[in-house]
């Protein structure tokens, strides 16, 4: 193993980037979905962006540009026509006691036919945003899809038939979202259509986001000969795939994670359908942008900033800054004149009542002059606070842009540097093994056992490891050293982010170390904590790579966010039936993600150790 001097030396090369934690946006709605309808459609999807805005409580013209201030919302619709293409985009903001709700939305209706529709929804707590009512509002009136299947608000059977129009849209590598396929299989107890509308209702929260497929019993066979069992989908199972599946390649099947029957069977409706729409959030989170909704973005912050500042630079706005100076715009007044009868007197009477003058004198007319003079700078004044206040908060807007790029900047550097790390901390203990190969090979030589050094290690020295986080669950249900007492769902959140096993091979080797400290305990070799067995690793038992393992929190940690680290455990541990695992293993550098897992030892009181809780990482006390 790599020395604590190793280890130390690392650490101290690599720069300390400034702590940074961009807000998780993994349970926002982000949706973009490509239109097969002619050129054209616009005016009907704007019809039901309106009846939609109607639910809301705003009655607004979607048919040209305008802004509505209330109380709790704020909202403005903005439209640009080239005459290659028409786009309009909604943004909207709604403040609740459960947060602000923000929403985008951006329709680009092109004349050559490569039309989409992207829907952004988020709240800035974090809050898991449903469907909205607008995706299934547009689903009603365009044929929305993504891929080579169209969206639907609702799971879609496939037969036999249609085995090959399924093949290439989970290999389509211009797929925005997973596609969720169920196997079946022909059997009396759970017949098909029972089965179909349980899926159905598990999907409620992934429309728009991914495409919900049930295969027929005769498709799932149909399927599983196209493709082989590594990358079909077994019966009364849900798995996903990932766009651009390399359905020729076996080594590809690990991307796409399976949702087991037992899992299925023991996770209420509700359950599922939140893990499902987890899963699709987390993955339309961590997907690169798509380029076309940038460019009209884009598009539309220009627009937008040129709109803000023409009242600012107009050449014909008014800018009289003193009223006083309309006097000298007034004429002299005439000589005395004959008393004026008849018509003329109706005409001045007529003048006196329209500019509100008891007569006709210069100081009534000045009067006058300055009262305009001065409404009309009043006027222009407001329209500039008006026009300075946005233009206020615009650049505060692109403001906190700069600085989410910059945090994230600074988190990419984080990763990158704690990757770096690690792989050389992992580099050190390769050359340390590869030493004690070379020294081992050397002493059998010298017991002339030539032989034993380069033969083939036999199959019972290689272990059966977990293929995804329900499996490792499964396998830590068969020890009886360790307990999980966690929220699974929490851990299958995973299988999404981990898309390479490092987080799941770390879970793996984390959970052997402790059952073989709890062997260690029991059998004498050990005394102490898990932290010093984990450093003091005794011959014959397994450790763990350093670095991943943290004794403790920080206090500020503890003293801001404690309450999370608040897991159950068994009451003859603790009569709460809960303690604070400050303990945890790192289980991976993946972005926000980085997956810990929390643990607590009940040694010396009893021979167990307890896992509360493994998923994203929880709160820390440096978080914005």
């Amino acid at each position: 193993m790599a020395t604590p001097e190793h280890i130390a030396a690392v650490r101290a090369a690599a720069p300390t980037p400034a702590p940074a934690r961009p807000a998780d946006r993994s349970r926002d709605y982000n949706a973009v979905m490509h239109c097969d309808a002619e050129g054209g459609w616009l005016d009907d999807a704007a019809s039901q962006l309106a009846s939609w805005l109607r639910t809301k409580g705003h009655d607004v013209d979607t048919s040209d540009s305008c802004d509505l201030e209330t109380e709790n919302a704020s909202l403005s619709i903005r439209r640009l026509e080239d005459g290659r293409s028409r786009d309009l985009r909604l943004s909207m903001a709604e403040s609740s006691p459960m947060g602000t709700w923000t929403t985008e939305l951006l329709m680009h209706d092109a004349a050559d036919g490569d039309s989409w529709v992207s829907i952004s929804v988020g709240n800035d707590q974090g809050r898991f945003v449903n469907v909205p009512r607008i995706a299934r509002y547009l689903m009603e009136v365009l044929p929305l899809r993504d891929g080579a299947i169209e969206f639907a608000d609702r799971q879609q059977t496939f037969h036999a038939a249609d085995t090959d129009r399924l093949v290439e849209l989970l290999a389509d590598e211009r797929r925005h979202g997973l596609v969720f396929v169920s196997g079946t299989r022909d059997w009396k107890d759970l017949p098909f259509g029972t089965f179909a509308r349980k899926v159905d209702s598990w999907a409620k929260e992934v429309y728009g986001l991914a495409q919900v497929v049930v295969l027929d019993p005769d498709a799932t066979l149909e399927f599983e000969r196209r493709v082989g069992a590594e990358l079909c989908v077994s019966p009364w199972t849900i798995r996903t795939y990932q766009p651009g599946a390399r359905l020729e390649d076996p080594e590809d099947a690990r991307r796409h994670r399976i949702l087991g029957t037992l899992r299925l069977a023991r996770s209420g409706d509700r359950a599922t359908r939140m893990l499902l729409g987890d899963i699709a959030r987390q993955q339309a989170a961590t997907r690169p942008p798509d380029p076309a909704v940038l460019r009209l973005r884009r598009r539309f912050e220009r627009s937008e900033n040129r709109r803000l500042v023409e009242p600012l630079t107009d050449e014909g706005a008014i800018l009289i800054e003193d009223a006083a100076v309309v006097a000298d715009l007034v004429p002299v007044a005439p000589e005395p004149q004959e008393p004026i009868v008849g018509d003329a007197a109706r005409q001045i009477e007529l003048v006196q009542r329209v500019l509100g003058v008891e007569e006709i004198t210069e100081e009534s007319l000045v009067g006058f002059a300055k009262r305009v003079a001065r409404e009309a700078v009043q006027e222009q004044r407001d329209r500039e606070r008006d026009a300075g206040a946005k233009l206020e908060r615009r650049i505060d807007d692109l403001q906190a842009a700069f600085e989410r790029a910059e945090d994230e900047s600074r988190d990419l550097l984080e990763v990158l540097t704690d990757a770096q790390t690690e792989a050389e901390i992992s580099r050190l203990d390769v050359d340390e093994r590869d030493a004690r190969i070379r020294w081992l090979q050397s002493r059998l030589k010298d017991a002339q056992d030539y032989e034993a050094a380069y033969l083939e290690v036999p199959a019972e020295f290689y272990e059966a490891r977990p293929q995804s986080f329900d499996e490792l669950l499964e396998q830590i249900e068969a020890l009886d050293c360790v307990v999980f007492t966690g929220d699974p769902a929490e851990v299958a959140r995973l299988n999404q982010v981990d898309t390479n096993d490092a987080a799941l091979r770390t879970a793996w080797d984390a959970v052997l170390a402790m059952a073989d400290y709890a062997r260690a305990r029991a059998e004498g070799a050990c005394s102490q904590g898990l932290a010093h067995y984990l450093l003091h690793t005794p011959t014959g038992f397994r450790g763990i790579a350093p670095g991943k393992f943290a004794e403790s929190e920080t206090a500020a940690t503890m003293a801001a966010h404690g309450e999370e680290r608040i897991f159950p455990v068994p009451t003859d541990v603790s009569p709460s039936g809960a303690v604070a695992m400050k303990a945890h293993f790192k289980l991976a550098k993946i972005g926000m993600a980085s997956p810990r897992m929390h643990v607590y030892d009940a040694h010396p009181k009893q021979p167990r150790l307890f896992i509360g809780y493994v998923g994203f990482h929880l709160t820390i006390a440096q978080t914005s």
